[in-house]
């Protein structure tokens, strides 16, 4: 039985073009004419389902033509060729097709771009990123990466592109998008932020969502609204939709030099949307320093404002 198989024509991301051998006849059969030949050809793919197992998919064609030309199909995925020949008499006779060889061909091209970005703010510094998979992946094996480009104001330069690390296994929400959380280095300002994908054993074949622009917005500043000889008060306008804590009250400590902790302040009061904490048996003329505790409702972590403190 002679081992018959396709051989590659021409490869693009979403087609391949295979040629066909012409049939050897038996010995013997040389000075006879011969049926047309119909060539069986069998393709493979793997595709990837939601509980992480593998499924193969086959689809089957049939041609009188000397080559075939595969389309639609996906950019940089593994198909798996095989191919039988027969005629009208192989048929007529219900006999089984004989395949030859595997033969293994990779499409060309990149992976299709990461989808449906969303960008969240969690805290001034913090953000949560998500995104819908590519389309098509077919149990490829990808990394991704969460670009940003901090955009620059009218005082700044242009500031390069930052990225996190490679991130082989993202977690997943309920509805099937991937997420991560960043970092950003400055409140604030504007960000531009998309995400990357790209094979595990070909990096330059990335490819890249749309960016998303967002604002990492601050707290108000502490302002200091009245001070005596041994006290000080200092108020404070919330962010609209930011900013909570896990108790009634905004938090706000406060420490010198020579203390080694900070120390809450109690004596709070509301008025509308501004809040006056009133600090009491300071030591007269020495400098203190001030800041918030503050907890975002997306995000259970405090985040400390100023993080250095606000000295008066």
């Amino acid at each position: 039985m002679k081992d018959y198989h396709v051989e590659e024509k021409t490869i693009t991301a979403n087609s391949i073009v295979v040629s066909l051998p012409e049939p050897i006849p038996n010995e013997g059969c040389e000075k006879y004419n011969l049926a047309t030949t119909i060539y069986n050809i069998s393709m493979s793919y793997l595709t990837c389902l939601d509980n992480d197992l593998n499924k193969s998919k086959e689809f089957n064609v049939q041609t009188y033509k000397r080559h075939y030309e595969f389309q639609n199909l996906t950019p940089f995925t593994k198909y798996t060729i095989k191919l039988a020949l027969s005629n009208f008499y192989v048929d007529k006779l219900s006999m089984g097709l004989q395949f030859g060889a595997d033969v293994k061909l990779t499409t060309t091209g990149k992976l299709n771009a990461p989808e449906d970005v969303t960008v969240q703010v969690l805290m001034p510094t913090l953000a949560v990123v998500y995104w819908m998979p590519p389309k098509k992946l077919n149990c490829i094996a990808v990394k991704y990466e969460v670009y940003w480009m901090q955009l620059p104001n009218s005082m700044q330069a242009i500031i390069p592109f930052c990225f996190i690390n490679p991130i082989d296994k993202p977690k997943r929400t309920f509805d099937g998008k991937f997420f991560t959380i960043i970092r950003l280095p400055l409140p604030k300002q504007k960000y531009k932020i998309y995400v990357s994908v790209y094979p595990t054993v070909h990096r330059n074949f990335f490819n890249a969502s749309l960016p998303k622009t967002v604002y990492m917005s601050e707290s108000n500043n502490l302002t200091l609204s009245g001070v005596s000889t041994n006290g000080m008060y200092i108020s404070w306008i919330p962010s609209a939709n930011l900013t909570i804590h896990t108790g009634l009250h905004y938090i706000l400590e406060y420490k010198n030099d020579a203390m080694q902790k900070w120390q809450k302040v109690n004596n709070i009061e509301k008025n509308n949307d501004k809040v006056t904490y009133y600090i009491e048996n300071l030591l007269p003329r020495t400098a203190y320093k001030f800041r918030l505790i503050l907890r975002y409702p997306e995000h259970m972590e405090d985040y400390i404002w100023p993080p250095d403190g606000k000295e008066f």
